[in-house]
């Protein structure tokens, strides 16, 4: 408020000082042009000049925007379609992005032919028609992709290629990704794409071979490549079993063994892998070797599952597999699956007493259905039928999730012993 007032002063004081100069001082200014003399006072001169700068700023002040209304008015021709293509792109994109693939692709479509990168636009929107079940409208996309931008190649193939793999055609997809291979070996989504179709096709020949490729891989860690080295093996082991039991007898203890060693040495000592190795030996009249094989194993490293195992197969001397079993009682003498198998070693060598002592020491660790089974059906060849019924019936309860307790009708006799359900 007070600033206000003091211009207010100060105008009002210039005002009177320019009235005073003006009466007082008022010259005059004489411009002489050939014959022609114009006179006039200080003041008009003056006010005529500051209306010709007047009139200048106006002018050019007009001049300026014009121009700018001129310019805008042709940004608004030459670009403003250029920003409707990238609108309707980006909602192309967005729509595709959201699933919408009927509305991806129209928009998508409209705006690829003046599209600064067409492929993008004709990528997504091969991409949603097949979607959407246009399978041959997604292929003649991709040609339009392909012609659309030079070297794109391997954009349209890795395109193709998930398309395949979602529609399950696995055999079109790993040719489609071998043809991508030749432009870029090393492409971490070639490979990943590569894995996931011969995993599907069970070709673990071929995924044994990519395992170098997928080692220098950044994208994997070292359990994953593991995992996937670890189940590409087991199977390569266990189809040499299937193809070794379709060879002549002579051939299929050599084509098992170079399966075995074409495993990796660290893989070899895994007890699923000589667990699985140990039941192709045996299925193809191999026990000698899985006996073998499974005692220098357990003689390192213990394990319960090959433990078992060590009890199915017959080694060449049984006496000595016995002997050699029951030295292993003095590290592990609460196994229950070491006395399961000194049981059945006891059975092969005739030692009938003492198998039922170890199946009966090993139900007393452990109830399981397998020794139940195994006491059961000693005790029926020792005539001890009562008592092999029973155990049979423990064993089978012990199968099931238990049986509820239900009215049932009165027994007839003493022949058959009562059985609680399991709880």
């Amino acid at each position: 408020m007070r600033r206000t007032f003091f211009y207010a002063c100060l105008a009002l004081l210039g005002g009177a000082l320019l009235f005073y100069l003006i009466d007082r001082r008022s010259g005059y200014v004489l411009i002489s042009f050939g014959n022609t003399s114009v006179e006039m006072t200080l003041w008009l001169a003056l006010l005529i000049l500051l209306g010709v700068f007047l009139a200048l700023w106006l002018g050019l002040g007009i001049i300026r925007n014009s121009t700018a209304v001129v310019a805008a008015g042709a940004n608004r021709v030459l670009y403003g379609h250029v920003r409707s293509i990238h609108k309707r792109t980006a909602r192309g994109l967005i729509d595709f992005m959201e699933g919408n693939w009927k509305q991806a692709k129209r928009h998508l479509l409209r705006s690829a032919v003046k599209a600064d990168t067409p492929l993008i636009n004709y990528l997504a929107a091969a991409r949603s028609a097949f979607e959407l079940g246009e399978e041959q409208e997604a292929l003649a996309l991709l040609h339009k992709a392909e012609q659309s931008t030079p070297r794109s190649e391997l954009a349209v193939a890795l395109t193709q290629a998930r398309m395949q793999l979602l529609s399950k055609r696995y055999e079109q997809c790993v040719a489609t990704l071998e043809r991508a291979k030749k432009i870029s070996p090393k492409h971490p989504v070639v490979l990943e794409l590569l894995k996931q179709s011969y995993l599907r096709l069970r070709d673990w020949q071929a995924l044994q071979k990519m395992l170098p490729d997928l080692r220098r891989q950044k994208t994997y860690t070292a359990a994953d490549i593991e995992t996937i080295e670890r189940e590409i093996y087991l199977v390569l082991v266990k189809d040499s079993g299937e193809q070794a039991r379709r060879m002549a007898e002579d051939q299929r203890l050599k084509h098992l063994q170079e399966a075995w060693q074409s495993v990796p040495a660290h893989m070899r000592k895994q007890a699923d892998m000589v667990a699985t190795y140990t039941l192709q030996l045996q299925s193809n009249n191999a026990d000698a070797q899985a006996e073998a094989l499974l005692r220098r194993t357990l003689i390192k490293r213990w394990d319960e599952t090959l433990v078992r195992f060590y009890g199915l197969v017959k080694g060449e001397d049984i006496q000595k597999q016995l002997l050699t079993a029951e030295s292993w009682l003095q590290e592990s003498p609460g196994s229950a699956a070491l006395m399961l198998t000194l049981g059945r070693l006891c059975l092969r060598n005739e030692l009938w007493g003492k198998a039922r002592d170890y199946f009966e020491s090993s139900l007393r660790l452990q109830q399981n259905p397998e020794t139940f089974a195994e006491l059961a059906r000693l005790l029926a060849h020792l005539g001890e039928h009562k008592r092999s019924t029973e155990y049979y019936q423990r064993g089978l309860l012990l199968m099931t999730d238990g049986l509820p307790a239900l009215p049932m009708p009165q027994r007839k006799g003493n022949d058959m012993p009562a059985v609680a359900p399991a709880s």
